[in-house]
């Protein structure tokens, strides 16, 4: 079974997160050397127009990236994600991503998923951000993006796998207690089971020697080969609680 989350991501605060770090390096960087305004300018993600240009396309571009890693999650049919596993649209000021994972997924998580999902494309976008000015800088939230990754990781199947509810029967009803067959003759047993279970029943032959037996559309036909008393058990394969035990004897009716 599949069930939906979404993970809700506030863009504006994203946004001023990811200028507030940038502002403080800028801040830092002045501060060891008061003649390097320039610098710090351009370290610093703030309200021009090519500034939040810059933030945007590294915004979308970081929750692609996201979804691809939970691309690795998403409940599947076959070996190919069904078309509506993943998506993402916006609400107002809100990024929803919504994802289609399997009944393993604890959904006490969901929240937890959201914030380092968050995390993780703020990260992301840094990392944008100082790859063309500041390798080092670019290194080190390279490797706050992978810590978050497995951070993302351990939010999933966290439950055991559900144990599958199969509709086996609670009623075995055989009537009669005794069959009395001649050598050759056929007769069928038929039995009844709960609406709309599964047909687990089987037939056990005490003396194979005596009889046959076959199954039918009807139940199970029980043919006489040799003279004598034996018995068949009719049971079910699931529940050893279910069981009727039938006489058989085939005798010379000429």
């Amino acid at each position: 079974m599949n069930t939906q989350i979404t993970l809700t991501l506030n863009k504006p605060l994203i946004m001023e997160s990811v200028k507030n770090e940038t502002f403080r390096k800028g801040q830092f960087d002045k501060s060891l050397d008061q003649k390097a305004m320039a610098v710090a300018y351009q370290e610093q993600a703030g309200d021009d127009t090519y500034h939040e240009r810059t933030l945007e396309r590294a915004l979308y571009t970081s929750l692609e990236e996201l979804k691809s890693h939970l691309y690795d999650y998403i409940s599947v049919d076959g070996f190919t994600a069904a078309d509506n596993s993943i998506e993402s649209s916006n609400d107002g000021d809100n990024i929803l991503i919504k994802l289609t994972v399997t009944n393993r997924f604890n959904k006490a998580y969901t929240q937890s998923l959201a914030r380092l999902s968050s995390a993780y494309v703020e990260n992301e976008m840094l990392f944008l951000w100082w790859s063309p000015i500041n390798e080092k800088q670019a290194t080190f939230y390279a490797q706050i993006v992978e810590r978050n990754l497995t951070s993302i990781n351990r939010c999933f199947h966290k439950t055991a796998p559900t144990v599958p509810t199969v509709p086996y029967t609670t009623i075995l009803d055989v009537p009669g207690d005794a069959i009395d067959l001649g050598i050759g003759e056929e007769h069928t047993v038929t039995y009844s089971i709960s609406d709309g279970a599964i047909d687990d029943i089987e037939v056990r032959i005490e003396d194979r020697k005596l009889i046959e037996a076959g199954r039918t559309d009807e139940g199970f036909t029980i043919i006489g080969r040799q003279l004598g008393h034996t018995y068949i058990e009719i049971y079910s394969r699931h529940n050893p609680e279910l069981s009727r035990t039938i006489h058989v004897y085939v005798t010379d009716q000429s």
